[in-house]
């Protein structure tokens, strides 16, 4: 693959002198041609003819070559230099217009001309050139190519024949010779064709190609009408050049080709005169011609691959025999290099850039091993000496140091320059001479093998200016025609060949920038050494600056050239804006317009003999196993628009859309180093004309740095006589003497183009890390950029750099750059008058010197003393930053913001902790607590206050406490403990929620517990994670206060009517407090809980309610010292709930202040009894039982039960018990009243319809078995803590204890209580007092638990008192309880019945037992009994009555049914069994009822149901029956439970008793009957 630029193939004839001598200076100018040459030899002047046919089929498509040692290789584009030999005619006039005679050819006459030259013109034996040593120093034809007039039969037969033989005699390529000796020749292999052009009208042009067993065989098809005239047996021309000079071998190629021009093509001069065919000419058609034409092409194809095939198994023979012999004396590395590079050459003039990249970078590696064995062993080395120095670099230096030192600088004269603009070029010297001479230096050595590499790169990237080169090198030679030229020559030889214009392999152009990175800072080593050497070996020396600017304009003339030959349109940025007068901005492109995006490189790490890429031929399977280099691009196959001889299907077209190239980031990175290097070398540049820059001009004024400097330890002081001497040995005029590079120049001409040139640069890198995406490598050059700005005093410029780094600094660590770019920002806000920023600015800038002041105490506390012995000095110490000053203006300032600036506390004050131990205040309510911190700044600033937040540990209490300090605090460095106190009284456990320092505008903040939500796998919400609890446990304060202290509880009133709205009652003890007034809030926390505080009562204690202003809040009067007060507050509910959670907090008022109380209630309100009555009327009485049982499997303990009398009914109470009575789940209590009804005036009970006064109440005082337990239990350890040492702890030991026995008993064991009279409290270990005892101070802790276990084994087990008075202390022996016990009333209903019968059945004549009062029947004997029946109204209203049974008055007559209800196999009942009757009020009736009993045995009287019957009144008949339905009557049976003992009918039996021994000896004789 060959390319040109602009320019067509190169088809004509002659070159220009350097052309024409193929062994002259071209063959030593170390450039590659990118194309093959193909020799024509001419002798009839034919090829002016041909030339046009074969424009349009160059370059060469689709070759592929496979070797027998590597993988295929496809060449998708090779271009062809067709050359004309030494011997081809120029004819005058019959060529192209224009075309040059090849040189040294001499024009001929025209009679010349027409008669055309002699044999021995044409046939001239070329002279025997001599063959260099070395081979690959020739660019020899890799074809030649006999280009043949021969008319008719009998001219071939008599010169053309001749003429052939000689030819190819002369010119037969080694590979065809017998010779031993012609193997080493196959370095200049070539292969040799013979092509037969056919002139119009000749007896040539009527011949077939061929006979017709031949076209068969050849596959051609010919005319039948030229069929006719050629018989068998008869040879064409073309079959006889075949016969005579094609190899009879079945691998050999076909050498012979036949084209037929068309007669207007031709000139007539060219034409015979006179017509001498015998037969018609053949004429082809365009698709013939066509097919002709391809035929020549493929025989092109084959034949360049054969002889490129020889070339490259010579030299990889060669380069293995010479590679074996390295060991051997005389082996020269140098004619080693020339060796291998020719096979470089070869793989490149063919298009194979990738494998001639390999192996110079295989040359490259060799000669980095000679070099360090020349460095190890002094000089000599076994592949030959390489020059330390270069002459003629030193020669230059010395001229410019010449130069310098006269009296003007030599300002007059030509400036001389050690390089140019351009200094990597293979083609600055003659390197490849020098390389044979064994006089290179190893700077120039190492320069050209990457100037080698550099091209190749350029030329696998696709770059521009390897463009533009190529274009140049095959431009059309002068007086050339060109029809047409390939549209793609210029990608002749690159990755993608026939790509768009536009499109550039960006990964080589990456890899070229990274490696000329490592390059250029290693030659410009180089470079330096050379110049010592070279003043050493001439015993003179150089000034040190001169030195240093030659290699620092040399470097930025090479990084700039690198820049330049690796800017491509799709990255816009590759090159920086400039003016008119520094040079031409042309390479700037937008992006856009790329076809295809190219793939990553993939680095082949093999030889170059034996390369296993994969190969590029991947027709039917993924191209991604191919690098990049070897896959064809999407418009590769298209050869013109025919494309017959493709080998592969031209891919499926994608359609192109402008995306992001594969190796634009890592272009841009690595042109973006180059600029560092670049800005760095200006830098330097300027630092020795004593500019400093950036960062280092702000350090340089602030910072006090030592001077170091390299010593060599192996140099003595009489080395110091040669190399570079200071500036005292020369004086040098000019601070800019040596630099030549233009843009380094203009830079360093005045201080405002170094800040500029420098600016221009700094954005460059910038932008080209951005599109690498770098960002904080480009945000790293912003800081540069700032500190320009800040220099010159444009600090809103400045502020804006700082201002887009100032999010990446806040969380990454530069150190003590960054913490100075901190300060210069805050000076630039501060100037700018930006005052939120400049604050914010200042709290990073205190931050960054607060953490490196914490971490580096943090080091200090894990280190040892010898550690710290071993910390850094203060100059290496680059964390350190001097902030003196910062944090007291930061405060100051804030006071001119509008807004409070709230800022993490940790940033800037470490171990901060909150002390968990509570301290009460001595003379008023509420507690303290201390809070700690480390002030690690220098400054001393004063707080307004400082405040901690309490969050509530349990969810019971929701209240937030607020500890706040008592006016202004001063902070100095160090530990810092502030007293922190609060008006609140609580009990429990909280946890530090906020800790908040105000220091005037400025807001500390630290929260030491996350509390941020987080969702679970589960989708579970969590408010608090696990680790920041466990924290807080171990940190939480358990909050209590003193004994004396104001208290106050909330319970379930004691009296309960169950009829009238519940209550609570609330309890208040003012302590030691003179309340002055005082504020009571309610707040429910049970859902459709509402309390009635405006119904507030008091009921105990002398205070007064004075206004009750809101829903839930309570004011009441002054309240002296120790006293209570008890308020009732009833309550609704909504819905039923077993407890009421209830939040009381009140707000009272003394001499000392105002003060707080927060606590929280759960009151369980469930009834903790059932009352069952069953009620039994009499004619004169009720009897009504009532049954008393607990609700649960809490014992009750029973005082007293008691059921009031009413207006109406009078009660009979049995006898009362005089001790209470304990009631279990099964064992419940029974009481039974006898309610009798007082008499009422007749008239105003039938005017009473609906009286209340009939209702009872049955009153029951009882105590629940847990509450009694509890309360007296904890009366008999509080009246144990206040005589102790540890009362101060009161509050905190008596709620501990009872919170933990309430849970330690439970609800079962209250029965094992009750019938023990006695508790077993268990040990210290099982009440779990560790807790509680944790959270108090060390200096009490031993002596509270110390009591606390006294105390359980002195009271391990608890003995209940039965004694009611017993008020003193009794060791183990518990008071009755302190509180009153509960009182409930119930509302008991007396039930409503309108007719009460009362039945009895008499018997009128039984027989009487003797034993017992039980009558006497016998079995089937009549029984006479009389049924007596009456009834009573009292027991309803009379009313009731009139209306349910249809009356006109109560007193009216009514009819009742009765029946007699009898088992039918006891009992037969003779009459009516079901009868009507009527009767009055207190009207007794008798009815006569004969039972017969059927059988014997002791049986119950039948029953008697009675039921009235009411009578329809007119036509509400219906109405009449429902309301008769509704009517109540009931029935005493007086009879109900007596027994008749029945006998069987006998009243005398006989019986005879036979032998005592017989079974039988009993036998029944006779029976007597009772009637």
């Amino acid at each position: 693959m060959t390319a040109t630029g602009d320019g067509a193939p190169v088809l004509g004839a002659a070159k220009d002198v350097s052309r024409q001598n193929l062994s002259g200076s071209s063959v030593m100018d170390g450039s590659s041609s990118s194309k093959v040459t193909v020799e024509y030899h001419d002798p009839s002047g034919l090829f002016p003819l041909v030339q046009e046919q074969l424009s349009l089929r160059l370059p060469l498509r689709n070759l592929h070559w496979k070797s027998p040692n590597r993988p295929l290789r496809s060449i998708d584009s090779l271009h062809v230099d067709l050359v004309p030999s030494k011997d081809s005619v120029h004819i005058s006039g019959v060529t192209s217009p224009g075309l040059a005679p090849p040189e040294g050819l001499h024009r001929t006459s025209s009679s010349q001309r027409m008669s055309g030259p002699t044999s021995s013109e044409i046939i001239r034996p070329p002279s025997k050139e001599r063959r260099h040593q070395i081979p690959g120093l020739r660019q020899t034809p890799y074809l030649k190519i006999y280009l043949l007039r021969c008319d008719d039969s009998d001219t071939y037969k008599s010169t053309a024949r001749k003429q052939l033989r000689e030819w190819v005699k002369t010119h037969t390529p080694p590979s065809q010779s017998s010779s031993s000796s012609s193997t080493q020749e196959n370095h200049d292999a070539f292969e040799w064709m013979i092509l037969h052009v056919v002139i119009p009208d000749t007896p040539a042009a009527s011949q077939p190609r061929g006979t017709a067993s031949s076209g068969a065989a050849t596959g051609e098809k010919e005319k039948s009408s030229t069929t006719s005239r050629w018989t068998r047996g008869t040879t064409t021309i073309l079959e006889k050049i075949r016969a005579d000079f094609n190899i009879s071998s079945k691998s050999a190629p076909d050498r012979v080709a036949q084209v037929r021009l068309q007669k207007d093509a031709v000139p007539p001069h060219m034409l015979p005169s006179t017509s001498t065919a015998t037969s018609p000419p053949i004429n082809e058609s365009p698709q013939e011609q066509e097919k002709v034409w391809n035929d020549v092409i493929v025989k092109f194809k084959t034949l360049i691959l054969l002889s490129f095939d020889l070339r490259v198994s010579q030299y990889e023979e060669d380069i293995r025999e010479k590679d074996s012999q390295r060991a051997l004396p005389g082996w020269n590395f140098c004619t080693f290099f020339i060796l291998k590079e020719g096979l470089a050459k070869g793989f490149e003039s063919v298009g194979l850039v990738e494998d001639a990249l390999l192996g110079y970078d295989e040359l490259s590696i060799g000669l980095d091993t000679i070099v360090r064995d020349q460095s190890d062993e002094g000089g000599q080395t076994q592949g030959g000496a390489i020059l330390n120095y270069s002459e003629d670099i030193h020669e230059r230096a010395s001229e410019i140091l010449k130069r310098s030192q006269k009296d003007d600088g030599g300002r007059k004269e030509p400036q001389a320059h050690l390089h140019d603009e351009k200094p990597i070029s293979s083609q600055k010297k003659n390197y490849r001479d020098l390389i044979l001479s064994n006089n290179i230096s190893i700077f120039d050595f190492r320069s050209y093998v990457f100037a080698r590499q550099m091209s190749l790169l350029l030329r696998l990237g696709n770059a521009r200016s390897t463009g533009s080169d190529l274009a140049a090198k095959l431009q059309p030679r002068p007086n050339t025609g060109v029809l047409q030229r390939s549209v793609d020559d210029v990608n002749v030889g690159t990755k993608h060949a026939t790509v768009l214009e536009n499109s550039e392999d960006l990964l080589s152009l990456a890899e070229l920038c990274s490696r000329a990175i490592h390059f250029i800072t290693s030659a410009s080593r180089l470079l330096r050494d050379d110049l010592l050497n070279g003043a050493i070996a001439h015993e003179t020396t150089f000034p040190k600056r001169l030195v240093d600017n030659l290699v620092r304009s040399w470097t930025f003339a090479a990084l700039q050239q690198l820049l330049d030959e690796t800017a491509t349109s799709s990255l816009p940025i590759s090159k920086f804006s400039k003016d008119a007068a520094t040079s031409s901005s042309g390479k700037m492109r937008s992006f856009g317009n790329h076809s295809e995006e190219l793939k990553v490189s993939v680095a082949e790490p093999k030889t170059m003999i034996h390369p296993t890429r994969s190969t590029s031929l991947n027709y039917g399977r993924s191209a991604s196993a191919d690098p990049p280099y070897a896959q064809p691009t999407s418009t590769g196959q298209v050869v013109f628009a025919d494309g017959q001889y493709q080998d592969r299907p031209v891919p499926a077209q994608e359609s192109i859309v402008p995306q992001a190239k594969s190796g634009l980031q890592e272009l841009a990175a690595a042109r973006a180093q180059l600029y560092v290097v670049e800005r760095r070398i200006l830098e330097h540049v300027g630092k020795s004309m004593g500019w400093n820059i950036g960062w280092a001009a702000i350090i340089s004024s602030r910072v006090q740095k030592e001077d170091f400097r390299d010593v060599d330890l192996n140099r003595t002081s009489n080395d110091e006589e040669g190399g570079v001497a200071g500036l005292e040995a020369h004086s040098v005029t000019s601070p800019t003497v040596g630099l030549s590079a233009a843009q380094l120049v203009s830079g360093v001409s005045s201080i405002d183009q170094f800040r500029e040139s420098y600016e221009k640069l700094s954005d460059l890198i910038v932008k080209h890390y951005m599109a690498a995406g770098q960002v904080k490598s480009g945000e790293g050059i912003l800081g540069d950029l700032a500190a320009l700005r800040f220099e010159l005093g444009d600090f809103a410029a400045a502020a804006m750099y700082f201002g887009r780094m100032a999010s990446l600094f806040s969380e990454s660590r530069w150190n003590y750059v960054e913490t100075t770019m901190l300060k210069m920002y805050a000076q630039c806000l501060k100037k700018l008058n930006r005052k939120d920023e400049y604050v914010r600015t200042l709290l990073n800038l205190l931050a960054k010197s607060a953490a490196h002041r914490m971490s580096l105490r943090s080091s200090l506390k894990r280190g040892s003393s010898s550690d710290m012995q071993e910390w850094p000095k203060e100059w290496l110490n680059d964390d350190k930053v001097d902030t003196t000053g910062v944090f007291s203006d930061l405060v100051e300032f804030s006071e001119h913001i509008p807004y409070d600036r709230t800022v993490p506390m940790t940033k800037y004050f470490g171990d901060i902790i909150v002390e968990p131990y509570v301290r009460h205040f001595d003379e008023k309510d509420g507690f303290q607590l201390r809070l700690q911190f480390r002030h690690v700044l220098e400054d001393e600033i004063e707080i307004e206050r400082a405040k901690v937040q309490l969050i509530s540990a349990t969810s019971a209490q929701g209240k937030e406490i607020w500890l706040e300090s008592s006016g202004t605090i001063k902070l100095k460095k160090g530990i810092c403990r502030i007293w922190l106190g609060s008006n609140v009284n609580t009990t429990g456990p909280y946890m530090v929620d906020k800790i908040v320092i105000e220091a005037k505008r400025i807001i500390f903040i630290h929260e030491p517990f996350r509390k941020a939500e987080a969702t679970t796998p589960l989708g579970i919400t969590t408010s608090v994670s696990a680790t920041s609890l466990k924290a807080a446990k171990k940190s939480r304060v358990l909050c209590f206060p003193r004994v004396e202290a104001f208290q106050a509880r909330v319970y379930l009133s004691h009296f309960i009517h169950i009829d009238r709205p519940r209550s609570v009652e609330i309890e208040c003890r003012s302590g030691w407090n003179d309340m002055q007034r005082a504020e009571i809030r309610l707040r429910s926390a049970s859902a459709g809980l509402r309390l009635r505080t405006a119904n507030t009562t008091v009921t105990s204690g002398e205070v007064t309610i004075e206004d009750k202003p809101n829903p839930g809040v309570i004011d009441i009067a002054s309240m002296a010292p120790d006293t209570t007060a008890t308020f009732r507050v009833p309550y609704e509910l909504e819905q039923i709930l077993p407890e009421l959670s209830i939040k009381l907090e009140v707000v009272y008022f003394t001499d000392k202040g105002e003060f707080q109380y927060y606590s929280s209630f759960i009151i369980p309100i469930e009834l903790p009894l059932d009352v069952n009555v069953h009620d039994h009327f009499k004619n004169e009485s009720l009897y009504s039982k009532f049954n008393i049982k607990t609700a649960n499997h809490v014992p009750l303990e029973i005082l007293d039960v008691g059921l009031e009398e009413s207006e109406e009914f009078g009660v009979f109470v049995p006898k009362r018990i005089k001790d209470s009575t304990l009631v279990f789940p099964k064992q419940p209590l029974s009481v039974t009243y006898k309610i009798t009804k007082k008499p009422v005036d007749p008239n105003k009970r039938r005017q009473s319809r609906n009286p209340n006064t009939g209702s009872l109440a049955l009153s029951v005082e009882y105590r629940c078995m847990n509450e009694d337990v509890l309360a007296r239990v904890c009366e008999l350890f509080a009246t144990a803590v206040e005589n102790s040492q540890v009362h101060r702890l009161g509050r905190l030991l008596i709620a501990t204890f009872t919170d933990r026995l309430e849970h330690r008993i439970l609800p079962h064991q209250y029965e094992k209580i009750a019938l023990l009279d006695k508790v077993d409290m268990g040990t210290f270990e099982d009440m779990g007092w560790a807790e509680c005892i944790d959270s108090l101070p060390h200096i009490i802790r031993g002596d509270t638990e110390k009591w606390l276990r006294n105390w359980h084994e002195n009271n391990g087990l608890i003995l209940l008192s039965t004694t009611p008075k017993l008020t003193s202390s009794v060791p183990g022996i518990v008071p009755p309880s302190p509180h009153p016990s509960r009182r409930i009333i119930i509302t008991v209903s007396i039930p409503q019945t309108h007719i009460l019968h009362t039945a009895s059945l008499f018997l009128e004549s039984p027989e009487q037992a003797p034993s017992h009062s039980t009558a006497i029947a016998v079995v089937g004997q009549p029984l006479l009994t009389e049924l007596c029946i009456k009834h009573t109204r009292r027991w309803g209203w009379p009313s009731a009555l009139v209306a349910a049974a249809n009356l006109k008055s109560s007193d009216d007559a009514m009819d009742f049914v009765y029946s007699i209800e009898a088992n039918p196999d006891v009992w037969l009942v003779a009459g009516q069994r079901r009868a009507q009757f009527t009767a009055k009020e207190g009207e007794e009736k008798k009815l006569p009822i004969i039972l017969i009993p059927l059988k014997p045995g002791n049986v119950l009287l039948p029953n008697v149901e009675i039921r009235a019957r009411v009578a329809p009144k007119g036509e509400q008949k219906g109405q009449s029956e429902e309301l008769g339905q509704q009517l109540n009557c009931e029935t005493d049976y007086l009879s109900y439970g007596e027994c008749v003992m029945v006998v069987p009918d006998v009243r005398s039996s006989t019986i005879g008793i036979g032998e005592m021994a017989s079974p039988r000896s009993v036998v029944w004789l006779e029976s007597e009957s009772r009637i």
